[in-house]
């Protein structure tokens, strides 16, 4: 009944419109965000059509080849050996699927997991997996069993949502007191907040961004290396870049992806050049509002993997996502769940992937816990 097309190339606006006929649909399911410069990684398209030839379902994903970002150069060639062992197919926010009846929905992601399959065969995928959208409210367990039947384990996640079609009072009253504090001194302050109108501007970006990576243990040697992307993807109205100053210095910049109505932070970078910075609370609540003023319908503050219900993982856990996911719940969105599926295709070369990464990681995670934060004064 239904059949699939793979293609590493679309027409850009054909791509993007079809995307806009499903409410749930986000940035990083378009054409331009897909496409990548580089030999390191390659986009995929997937299209479903049905018995008459209309598109009943899209997937667009990214076919990894080399990991980008490691804690030193040296260590980047011992990964870059691992690479070798297979690539890594990934999504984000999808699939798509362009009805709400519940079977059809079925049949649809049926042949979309027939896809993966010949994509895996034929991009040499040592793993795959990606995220389900999270406004796709009709995600059940229905809909995740068949993952589970193609071999896909699957991770819960959560992410928290502002719906944008309260007023901006009703907006500020459901932000936390701690929240409304900091956005209070950042104005008191005087930071100021400029959205990026060139590409100078965009380097100040990226620049921030490389000093941020440092924080987290990752050295960039390029710090423009996707900086053409970038400003690709801002003149085609699917990012939007801010910035925020006192007193002429740099303090913290925000990246939000932008279609369908839905603006979504995709990536909060910070100086950490002073203490108690409050320069990203002052950037959150202006997103907000300027997501609002246009129009849009919802803002996704993203999200983090959901608290586990073993104590084994509590650890882990609570380094990794604690103090993020608190700082998101601050701002009065209500919390919805998604998905992570992930299939391990070649279980052997996957092991000592992981084996020969695992240097890289230690080292990554050392620099980061080592990384010297300025101290607040007693004064």
């Amino acid at each position: 009944m239904y059949e699939f097309e793979i293609l590493r190339k679309v027409d850009n606006a054909k791509w993007n419109n079809q995307l806009l006929n499903c409410k749930y649909s986000t940035f990083f399911q378009t054409a331009e965000f897909l496409t990548e410069d580089g030999s390191d990684k390659y986009p995929l398209f997937l299209y479903v059509y049905n018995k008459r030839g209309d598109i009943a379902g899209q997937l667009g994903m990214t076919i990894i080849k080399t990991k980008t970002g490691y804690s030193t150069s040296t260590l980047k060639k011992i990964v870059e050996i691992a690479s070798k062992l297979g690539n890594r197919g990934t999504w984000v926010s999808g699939p798509i699927i362009h009805t709400e009846d519940i079977e059809s929905r079925i049949k649809i992601l049926q042949t979309i997991l027939r896809a993966l399959k010949v994509v895996t065969k034929e991009n040499n995928l040592m793993l795959i997996g990606g995220y389900s959208p999270p406004q796709d409210y009709l995600v059940d367990e229905k809909y995740k069993n068949e993952f589970q039947k193609e071999g896909y384990q699957i991770n819960n996640f959560e992410t928290y949502v502002t719906d944008l079609s309260q007023d901006i009072d009703s907006l500020w009253k459901k932000v936390k007191k701690n929240a409304k504090n900091d956005v209070n001194k950042a104005e008191r302050e005087n930071i100021q907040i400029k959205e990026i109108e060139n590409k100078n501007d965009l380097k100040n970006f990226e620049l921030l961004s490389q000093t941020w990576e440092q924080t987290k243990g990752i050295e960039t040697k390029d710090p423009f290396g996707s900086l053409e992307k970038d400003w690709r993807d801002y003149k085609v109205n699917i990012q939007n870049f801010f910035l925020a100053y006192k007193d002429n210095k740099l303090l913290a910049g925000l990246r939000i992806g932008r279609f369908n109505e839905i603006a979504y932070t995709h990536k909060v970078i910070n100086a950490y050049s002073q203490p108690a910075n409050v320069a990203g609370p002052l950037l959150t609540w202006h997103a907000i509002k300027w997501a609002k003023e246009l129009g849009f319908n919802t803002y996704d503050l993203s999200g983090g993997e959901s608290e586990p219900k073993n104590e084994k993982d509590s650890k882990r856990y609570s380094e990794q996502w604690n103090s993020l996911l608190s700082y998101k719940r601050k701002w009065g969105g209500e919390e919805f769940p998604y998905f992570h599926f992930i299939k391990i295709i070649n279980k052997k070369s996957h092991k000592l992937f992981k084996i020969l990464s695992k240097p890289d990681w230690m080292f990554r995670n050392y620099k980061k816990k080592h990384f010297q934060k300025p101290i607040k004064s007693s004064e």
